[in-house]
């Protein structure tokens, strides 16, 4: 009996140390099994994309666009009553290990574009904007591509994200407001390019807000690369900067997510900022402050089940009343800290959920009523300090060679 016992006691010491192994080192052994299995440089790159081509963009305004999907329920706004247009960056969708970055025809790719980021992301701001979210030449994870590449991968996909950028910026005309937003690899590339055609230029008059969510921003991205963009810290404020990378409130983050973020743009290069203090703004609260919300102030969230089916279909349900979230500081990282009590709906289940403190995926879903909200209330102020009305007039359409791509 002593030994069954003593057997099971070992087994059990073995199982722990291997699910502590796996949640430490895990994603860095993941990352190195996806990476690709030839060097950077031997191989040409897939070429750069058409912006001309409605092919090379995920999302457009007008029919048929991943971003125009709703919740059950919920009516469109005519694209004419819009009050801006929105540029948006998707996160990582791309893997394998054939290709450094994204060849612009890798169907799984777009098709995981369409509807696990665009769908559920972008869709917010399909009240106040007209929603452009380009494909471009996204890399696999950058931390693991070795010392002297990130940079070279990174100029890639940015090169791309400045040429959708000036394609955008002559699709709308010269007066239309602009939101800028993105998520986790998009954010990378959406700070540099703010502050490289935006912040100290004539288009900061017309910017009426940045959401670069996903990552845990320094603070002195917005103190020492911006000259005229501050933090938002209201829920009105524009021209502002807002930011949040979500977590389980009742989980602690693991040692691989408090980890540094090493190859953020910092107007100079891509080694980053040194250690110091991040931002956080509340997407209930709109405040940097680290008061916890009450949850009747969520306005909606999406189900972790939504945006995957087919893009003529709904976004599915809209939970709200069921999140609160506040922002605080964990080692090197500042986080926004949400409830665990929350709707079964709105969590990760089965494997997932013992290994998943971080809500990463859930940045947009989890808020995505108070996001919609803000965006429309910040450009609505916009458009009462420059007294433009909206005068465009009519969007953008496809036509049906544009759709000819299988989603």
């Amino acid at each position: 009996m002593r030994k069954v016992l003593r057997i099971m006691l070992w087994s059990l010491g073995a199982i722990s140390l291997l699910l502590g192994a796996t949640i430490v080192f895990g994603p860095g052994i993941y990352a190195r099994m996806i990476a690709p299995n030839h060097a950077f440089g031997s191989k040409p790159l897939p070429a750069a994309p058409d912006y001309t081509q409605r092919s090379n963009w995920s999302a457009w305004p007008g029919p048929g666009s991943p971003a125009e999907r709703l919740p059950d329920g919920m009516t469109p706004t005519p694209q004419d009553s819009r009050l801006a247009s929105a540029f948006f960056l998707h996160p990582t969708t791309f893997g394998g290990t054939e290709h450094w970055v994204q060849p612009m025809d890798h169907e799984e790719t777009r098709r995981g574009t369409d509807r696990g980021t665009v769908s559920i992301q972008a869709s917010v701001f399909n009240d106040c904007c007209r929603v452009y979210a380009p494909r471009y030449r996204q890399s696999i994870v950058s931390e693991y591509h070795g010392e002297g590449i990130v940079s070279q991968i990174q100029n890639i996909g940015y090169q791309d994200t400045r040429a959708a950028f000036y394609h955008f910026l002559a699709e709308i005309g010269p007066e239309e407001p602009i939101i800028m937003a993105s998520h986790s690899q998009g954010t990378f590339h959406l700070v540099r390019l703010i502050e490289e055609e935006i912040d100290g230029t004539p288009l900061m008059k017309r910017l009426v807000a940045a959401y670069a969510i996903g990552n845990s921003l320094p603070q002195a991205l917005v103190d020492d690369s911006y000259e005229d963009i501050e933090i938002c810290s209201t829920p009105t404020q524009t021209g502002c900067f807002i930011t949040w990378d979500a977590h389980e409130a009742d989980k602690p983050p693991s040692y691989w997510s408090n980890q540094e973020e090493q190859d953020i743009w910092n107007g100079i290069d891509y080694s980053g900022f040194d250690p110091g203090p991040r931002i956080c703004v509340n997407p209930i609260t709109w405040r940097t402050d680290g008061k916890r919300s009450d949850r009747r102030n969520h306005l909606g969230a999406l189900t972790v089940e939504a945006g995957y089916s087919a893009l003529d279909t709904s976004l599915g349900e809209l939970v709200s009343g069921t999140v609160s979230a506040y922002c605080g500081d964990e080692s090197t990282r500042k986080w926004l800290f949400v409830n665990g009590d929350r709707d079964e709906k709105l969590k990760l289940q089965g494997f997932w959920s013992l290994f998943m403190r971080n809500l990463h995926g859930l940045d947009y879903g989890l808020f995505w009523g108070n996001i919609r909200e803000n965006a429309t209330a910040r450009a609505r102020v916009h458009q009462g300090a420059t007294g433009r009305h909206n005068d465009r007039e009519r969007p953008i359409e496809m036509t049906p060679a544009d759709l000819e791509v299988e989603r």
